[in-house]
């Protein structure tokens, strides 16, 4: 008796959805982060760090959501996950750099 052929896995939406959050988050946490210290040695730092602020917390957010949707496409039968993998890693780069750039501006 032969075991019946497993149906090819589907596409995974969540999991391709935080790939492109966490790609979005990396970029942009380290974007603006090297804006931000490029700021602190120049010493215009004061002048933009508001926004430098908003926009990074912001980029870590989508992260966080990123980490979230990848989680969840981690958790379906029959999908492929390299996509989730790869976006949840992504999204907790995003979100481990902005607080590691936010402590080496604060210290």
């Amino acid at each position: 008796m032969s075991t019946p052929p497993s149906p090819p896995p589907v596409p995974n939406t969540l999991g391709n959805a935080s790939l492109a959050l966490g790609i979005a988050s990396a970029a942009l946490v380290f974007s603006i982060g090297l804006c931000a210290l490029i700021g602190v040695q120049q010493g215009w730092i004061r002048v933009a760090a508001v926004p430098l602020f908003v926009c990074g917390a912001s980029s870590a957010f989508l992260g966080l959501i990123g980490a979230g949707v990848g989680l969840g496409g981690l958790l379906g039968r029959n999908r492929t996950k390299a996509a989730a993998i790869a976006g949840l890693i992504l999204s907790l780069i995003g979100m481990c750099l902005f607080f590691a750039i936010l402590a080496r501006i604060q210290g």
